[in-house]
């Protein structure tokens, strides 16, 4: 490859200093898992000589040699520094002026095919004819981009173009289309034309198929891609379709329609486990691969029916059940009743224990909310009624379900009584409510010392007393909160807030 083709391809080098191996690591496996570069080095040993402050130091750190695309590098630098230590890391990038020429064609099919999994914005579908255009564009890296906006636009025009490219004579066209037809549709159609091109001629379109079938999450696929990796001519090719295949193992099984769900759980007397998504939204990507990926997750979801929807393409489905935004994760038992919701981003451990939740129960949301109405001493149906609300954001809706719980209740015989009144205590100091949000937070405390929010109650109470003036008791929750807490994220808040008063001389 000429210098000038390397610099039209857009190949870039990155330089990241880091504290140690440790963070080295994590940071090149976010990168990585992002999609972000084909390849990160990890130098360990560098002795770093420099001026900070107007001092010469001299520190131990390892050296991150990133290897991707001009076009990744904004997203990269955002990624790098989420995950770095530094107050001012190190993030340069050289460009490439030349290189072996299969590689450097490796590295940039690799990044453009990675990148078409990755988009973080949704595009304007009056773009698609505009971005068609540029697929016949002389520079490769406007190629790529004009592709991996196609996948991010989706829609009927993007999927008959992909299917077009299929067709080409040119190997390039047919590997943007093996990946970003699965990008934009779920028929089955669709899944055996990228089934087709593992036996194309071109090893590189054959690779990114094999990549394609991993990121789709079709289960499908595992027949075809465990044949590839045995016979396949070409060694990446069978590493590729060996690890998709271990991928789609390791994944949830997802069907794509409700009803075909429904119809499987009532079979099997299993609850669905509905979630929505929107194409490109990074906080659905977060989800899916820091939550939906984890082996516990996936595990516990083979207790249901796993169902995968695009709001876009199912807006119906999503309107009928009051879907009001993505990531929403719905359970619902074999007649499609809700029986609890997820909305946003969750933890795995609260997505853990509404799962739990949802297979020991067999009481659904609509059903306990009619219980709720009917007989506010309904202790269960209350509290299922106010968790899934307060789930949602929707803490004025919830308010009265917990007031139910914590009076009808009160020796919490249940086991409701002191969530609901820590979830009220919380409730009312958001609302601004100081001095109710006071008396509900030190009841629990008093009552229930050990509570599992124990560290969040001190800062709530803490805050609400400083709201209404009285510093002392205020001073006095948060610094007990740092002392019992001092692993706790929330002790760093605490923290300010106490220097903060110090700071006035308080």
């Amino acid at each position: 490859m000429t210098a000038r083709g390397a610099r039209r391809a857009g190949v870039v080098v990155g330089f990241v200093t880091c504290s140690s191996p440790v963070e080295a690591r994590k940071i090149a496996k976010a990168i990585l898992s992002k999609k972000l570069a084909a390849c990160v080095n990890v130098l360990p040993g560098i002795e770093s000589h420099y001026w900070w402050q107007g001092k010469l130091e001299r520190a131990n750190e390892c050296l991150l040699l990133i290897k991707t695309t001009r076009a990744r590098t904004t997203a990269l630098m955002r990624e790098v520094k989420r995950g770095h230590s530094y107050d001012v890391p190190e993030i340069i990038f050289v460009p490439v002026t030349k290189g072996e020429a299969k590689y450097m064609k490796w590295l940039r099919n690799a990044v453009m095919a990675l990148a078409l999994f990755a988009g973080v914005t949704a595009q304007a579908a009056d773009r698609v004819d505009a971005l068609i255009g540029q697929l016949g564009d002389t520079n490769d890296e406007v190629r790529a981009e004009a592709a991996d906006g196609l996948a991010r636009i989706g829609g009927s025009r993007v999927e008959k173009q992909f299917r077009e490219m299929l067709g080409s004579g040119n190997p390039e066209r047919r590997q943007m289309a093996v990946v970003g037809l699965l990008q934009v549709s779920e028929a089955d159609s669709d899944l055996e034309l990228v089934h087709a091109r593992l036996k194309d001629e071109n090893a590189t379109v054959r690779w990114s198929a094999a990549i394609a079938f991993g990121a789709s999450g079709r289960t499908e696929a595992i027949p075809w891609l465990d044949e590839a990796a045995k016979s396949d001519a070409t060694d990446s090719v069978r590493e590729a379709a060996g690890e998709a295949a271990g991928k789609l193992r390791s994944s949830i099984p997802w069907m794509r329609e409700i009803p075909a769900a429904l119809k499987q759980a009532r079979g099997l007397g299993k609850p669905v486990l509905a979630y929505f998504f929107v194409r490109g939204s990074p906080y659905c990507q977060q989800l899916e691969e820091g939550v939906l990926a984890d082996a516990e997750v996936v595990n516990a979801a083979q207790e249901f029916v796993p169902v995968r929807l695009n709001v876009t393409s199912a807006s119906a489905e999503a309107q009928k059940r009051d879907v009001r935004g993505a990531p929403t994760i719905l359970l619902l038992d074999g007649e499609g009743n809700e029986m609890s919701r997820v909305t946003g981003l969750v933890e795995k451990s609260a997505l853990l224990a509404k799962l739990a939740e949802a297979k020991r129960s067999k009481l659904t949301f609509r059903e306990a909310r009619r219980r709720a109405q009917q007989d506010p001493g309904d202790v269960p149906a209350n509290w299922k009624v106010a968790e899934t609300f307060l789930d949602e954001g929707r803490e004025d809706l919830a308010e009265p379900h917990l007031r139910n719980v914590i009076n009808h209740d009160e020796a919490n015989q249940l086991g409701f009584t002191d969530d609901a009144m820590f979830a009220l205590g919380f409730t009312l100091g958001k609302r601004n409510e100081y001095k109710q949000a006071v008396h509900c937070l030190e009841k629990l405390l008093e009552r229930w010392p050990q509570h599992k929010d124990r560290d969040k109650a001190l800062y709530c109470l803490g805050l609400s007393e400083l709201a209404l003036g009285r510093k002392d008791k205020g001073r006095a929750a948060l610094e007990k909160l740092v002392a019992e807490f001092p692993d706790k994220a929330i002790v760093k808040n605490a923290q300010r807030a106490l220097e903060k008063l110090d700071a006035n001389g308080k």
